[in-house]
């Protein structure tokens, strides 16, 4: 790899996390031109030179993030190699992303789908059923593993995040263009999700991302965090199966797609305690695949920030 390449490929990676478009761009046509071999290692690297930015707001939501996942029972040493784990993985994901969005037998040697996840999909494809909603965290792998459900013919609604910035409208149109069927969260987007799931259809979103303002702090991780709760409504107002889906990486660093046992809605008199309620089950069921694969967890926002104490 030339000097100037590996500086824009460190460059273009180190960029995406905040999602500019340019940058992302820049990162695809790198990703397709150099192989594993090269861009693998420059994902460690990459990896290596955000981790020991102490006071960039990324690597602090990080650290933060991670901290307590860990239970807040981590060294410092423990925490620093914590925080390279994600920035590694993370690298590694879109650097398989990038490289194989129009290589579909790749793909599938990369992604696996968990039995667990397969008798989801299948029940969901059932006609005359209940509709379905596929509730995510962030983890590493998740855009491969749209790419694979895609491939196989799994239809389904993705609400993503909110008035995105360029870079993640660009990368939303990519999903579209290779079978998927992405939208940003809106009234109307979310009007069609509840039309899709009433018809017996299926429905994805994350839910692990803060969303400072809702007024709703349902418990993650032993906390209240400020997060989404609309899912909760609209799963209640058409009585649609609720699963909480991991994107899991394997010892071999590939990844395979899992699902949770279904989460019944629990009724609650008091609107505000039925949301928050219900939503602490679901992160519940997120905190499971997260403690399992940490590293895994590609979360950039502090979820905590009235939190700040860390290992010192």
């Amino acid at each position: 790899m030339k000097q100037t390449d590996e500086k824009n490929f460190l460059q273009a990676f180190s960029d995406h996390f905040s999602q500019g478009s340019m940058t992302t761009a820049i990162a695809i046509r790198l990703s397709q031109a150099f192989p594993p071999s090269l861009g693998y290692p420059a994902g460690k690297l990459i990896a290596t030179v955000l981790t020991n930015r102490f006071y960039s707001p990324l690597v602090k939501a990080v650290r933060l993030n991670q901290w307590m996942i860990h239970d807040r029972k981590i060294t410092r040493r423990e925490l620093n190699r914590a925080v390279y784990q994600v920035f590694a993985h993370q690298a590694r994901s879109l650097y398989n992303f990038y490289r194989n969005l129009d290589t579909p037998e790749q793909v599938q040697k990369l992604v696996r789908v968990h039995p667990s996840m397969q008798r989801m999909m299948d029940s969901a494809n059932q006609p005359g059923g209940r509709g379905t909603m596929m509730l995510i965290p962030h983890m590493s792998g998740f855009d491969l593993g749209g790419l694979l459900l895609a491939r196989q013919g799994f239809r389904y609604l993705t609400l993503s995040y909110p008035n995105p910035p360029h870079g993640y409208e660009w990368q939303n149109q990519l999903r579209n263009d290779r079978g998927e069927e992405v939208m940003p969260m809106s009234f109307q987007s979310t009007q069609l999700a509840r039309e899709r799931l009433q018809a017996g259809g299926t429905v994805l979103t994350g839910v692990d991302r803060p969303y400072p303002g809702t007024g709703y702090f349902p418990t993650f991780f032993g906390e209240k965090a400020e997060m989404p709760v609309a899912y909760i409504k609209l799963a209640i107002k058409t009585k649609a199966r609720v699963f909480v889906v991991g994107f899991m990486t394997r010892p071999d660093m590939t990844y395979e797609i899992e699902a949770s046992d279904e989460i019944e809605m629990q009724p609650d008199a008091d609107p505000r305690r039925e949301l928050e309620s219900n939503a602490s089950r679901v992160l519940g069921a997120c905190e499971t695949f997260i403690r399992r694969n940490p590293a895994g967890w590609a979360m950039f926002y502090p979820v905590w920030p009235q939190l700040t104490a860390q290992p010192s």
